[in-house]
């Protein structure tokens, strides 16, 4: 079927998505901040289980302030659209690299703005009445807090899985020279962003890694956004003919 979209259009909703959609993904990063930053935790340090520990206690922030965290969850199905213009980019590589791995994309960011970044409230739940109260059965304590988190684990398997499998198949996409963007694009595709924000993080010292890897789901959504954005809004003459309609 052949698809014609106006230039006009075409840069309405390239300037809606890129400068709209990102200022509402910052927002997320703010709640990313809540729930899991820490200052006391290194690089190396959040790859291990010390990060559990402060998603469980939402880093000792009170209960107002882990329900405003939760506000960004809202905003994920907004924030699966602005995989509308690294489609228009990536369509000419075809429905495997292309059509197959956005939808991917679309499915685990809308996964995991309801189980995920709303979970991790959940999460905390046991730790904050804890911290209130206290705690007298210190056993059903330890397993209630387990099986919230098995039951985490298991709403998350789908939205973590389509998250790798589009995020790897997208890279694959840029790589075989088949779309708009040039193949170092890679580097700002939701994958290169997983594996340099992960590395850049793991090199820094407490109090900054937090700042880096507390929101790292933040910066897998924000970058490509805007470079992919970026990027369309200056190479707009580049795609393909029976892509954009010629403006009356």
């Amino acid at each position: 079927m052949e698809l014609k979209l106006d230039p006009e259009w075409l840069h309405h909703c390239l300037k809606l998505l890129g400068i709209g959609g990102s200022i509402l993904i910052l927002w997320n990063g703010v709640c990313d901040l809540i729930y899991g930053y820490s200052p006391t935790l290194s690089g190396t340090e959040y790859f291990s289980r010390s990060v559990i520990t402060v998603v469980l206690t939402a880093g000792g922030h009170p209960h107002w302030m882990v329900m405003l965290a939760q506000t960004a969850g809202w905003l994920y199905p907004l924030f699966a659209l602005t995989y509308f213009h690294w489609w228009i980019g990536m369509r000419r590589a075809g429905f495997w690299l292309a059509t197959l791995p956005i939808l991917l994309l679309v499915y685990a960011v809308v996964m995991i703005g309801g189980i995920q970044h709303a979970g991790f409230a959940f999460l905390s739940v046991l730790e904050q009445a804890k911290a209130v109260v206290g705690s007298g059965d210190p056993t059903f304590f330890a397993l209630a807090n387990r099986y919230i988190i098995e039951h985490f684990f298991m709403g998350d398997l789908t939205a973590i899985v389509a998250l790798s499998a589009g995020a790897f198949l997208l890279a694959v996409g840029i790589m075989s020279g088949r779309t708009i963007y040039p193949r170092w694009f890679v580097i700002v595709s939701p994958l290169g962003t997983m594996i340099v924000t992960m590395m850049v993080a793991a090199a820094l010292p407490a109090p900054y890694a937090g700042y880096v890897l507390a929101p790292f789901g933040t910066w897998i959504m924000l970058v490509p956004n805007i470079a992919g954005t970026i990027w369309l809004w200056n190479h707009l003459d580049s795609l393909a003919a029976d892509l954009v309609s010629a403006s009356d």
